[in-house]
Formats: structure tokens, sequence, C-alpha cells
């Protein structure tokens, strides 16, 4: 059942922690508990340093198989995110005719249009215990998405590749990603609101896009009770929980993306077919990207 639960006033547990793993020395700002991966970008972080080792996110995937992350990456000059502050900046995923990804050993996702910035590797501490995945997003007025297709923008990929613990999309949904509860049609949801779906592609939180102002978004994953649970709020307030902790199946392990992934209109197999407009340039910005440890009721609000 698709649920639609509106912004309320909600207990936050919030305990004291240290952050770990950033690239470099910093306050945490409004960050209270210990970080796992920290994917915030600092302030003398430059283009170059993305095709590198030094980059918070792997170097490598997932983007066309011709283009590097310095042609990818923008900076934008915005106000940084509520959790970017004050030692990070915001960095914007772009998508052009030449984002089709070439997977290992497969052929090209000639579907999509995809550039998807990947942290963790698949097994690593953030898939265990009780972790809260955290990112903020902006609009670029220059750069819109085209809602008319549906998109992804942070997923927890699992580790066969065949689906997602949960996923955040915007635009129309296409029939093949339909919830399990073909009670409501996902067809019937307005193309501006962000959804946030469970492993079954289940549409569990909406809410609209907000077009001059960051918004802020995070899911704590309890991989011991197979529970997500979504917070959320504008601006530099704080998040506040907006789902109770509800059943998923967290199993089997996964990898962050955030980015774009635009699916194709008029299609059969959505990765291999469909329809993709031509002279595409698209963007999103992104900042305050982390993983913390949740272990105790721990959410940095």
């Amino acid at each position: 059942m698709i649920i639609v639960i509106s912004i309320s006033t909600a207990f936050v547990a919030a305990l004291f922690g240290i952050a770990l793993g950033s690239p470099v020395a910093r306050s945490v700002s409004a960050i209270k508990c210990p970080i796992t991966i920290d994917g915030r970008v600092p302030t003398n972080f430059t283009l170059p340093m993305f095709d590198t080792t030094a980059s918070p996110f792997s170097p490598q995937y997932s983007k066309g198989q011709n283009l590097t992350w310095s042609q990818i990456i923008k900076l934008p000059d915005v106000n940084v995110s509520k959790f970017d502050i004050p030692g990070d900046k915001a960095i914007e995923v772009t998508i052009n005719d030449q984002s089709i990804f070439l997977p290992g050993g497969g052929k090209q996702q000639l579907g999509f249009r995809r550039a998807g910035l990947l942290m963790g590797n698949g097994s690593d501490a953030t898939n265990v215990g009780v972790k809260t995945f955290h990112w903020s997003v902006q609009q670029d007025s220059s750069m819109k998405m085209n809602l008319t297709h549906e998109y992804m923008n942070v997923w927890h990929e699992r580790n066969d590749y065949n689906g997602n613990q949960f996923s955040f999309n915007t635009g129309i949904m296409l029939a093949q990603d339909k919830p399990t509860d073909t009670n409501v049609s996902t067809t019937g949801l307005d193309k501006n609101l962000w959804k946030i779906l469970n492993n079954k592609n289940d549409v569990i939180w909406t809410t609209y896009i907000v077009w001059d102002n960051w918004q802020n978004f995070a899911v704590t994953v309890d991989y011991v009770n197979n529970t997500l649970q979504i917070w959320y709020s504008v601006g530099s307030g704080p998040l506040q929980a907006v789902t109770e902790p509800l059943a998923n199946d967290n199993s089997g392990g996964g990898q962050f993306q955030i980015g774009i992934a635009k699916k194709p209109t008029e299609t059969i197999t959505v990765v291999y077919d469909g329809y993709q407009e031509s002279n595409l340039h698209e963007g999103q910005i992104y900042g305050g990207i982390f993983i913390e440890d949740s272990i105790g009721g721990c959410i940095s609000t």
C-alpha cells in the first residue's frame, strides 16, 4: 500500500559521537553520531580529485564509459546545506547524451542515462547494525530534470544487482516499477513528488520537490530488525521522523549511490531500450552526504 505521510513533529534522539573517515580535519557541525562513511566534499576539493582515490566516492563507478568524474561533476555556487557547515561544499551530478553505463562483463545500458557516485563496497560496515544514510538536494533551474521520465537519484543497490533496499525517485513512474500493491497505480502520483521506495518498490513516503531551497533526507536502515525509517526537513530545519520504522528486507548487502539514473519512456526492458531525448543536459545538486552509526538511537538532526 502506498503511504503518504504528512510531516509531523516526532521525538528525535541525538547522542554525541565523533566523525571518522573525513578527507580533512573540520568541525562536525550538526553531525552528532559516529560517521561510518563520509561523502561530504571539503571546500578545498577540486574537480580533478574526483578522478583519484582522494575522492570520497569511487573514481570508476557508475558513469558513461568514456567520461571521467571531473567531466560529470560541477561545483555550483550555492549556499551549502546544513550538514556541510562550516567546512564543506555542494556538488552537482550531471548527465548528458554520453551518460551510458557499460557494466563489467555486460552490455551497454542504452535505456538509462546514468551517473551514480558510489560509496562503500557492498560488504562494508554500512551493511550491519543500524545505519542512517543522509543526503540533501537542491534544484538547478538551468539544468532541470525532465519529470516526464522516472528518475532514481539515491539508491542502495543490492549486491546481486536485482533491486534496492531503498531508493529515492521522482518523475512519472514507469508501469514496470509499480508497487506490489496494485490497488494503487504509481502513474497517479504527481511527477513533482519525491518518492521513497522500499525493497519491493512500494512507495512508502512522498513530499513535493522544493524548487528554491535545500531539502534534507535521511533513511535509517536497521539490519537487525529489518526496518526502514525516514527523516526529513527543509533548509536549515532539524530533521524530523516522518514515518515509523517500517518492515523491509535489508539482507544481502549493498552499495549507496548518489546521482541520477534517468529511465526511458516507451520501454520494454527499461535497462536496454526506450526513448531518451537528445542534447541532454540535466543536473542535481547534492550536499550533506554521509552514513552514520545509529546504534542506540543516535540520529544527527
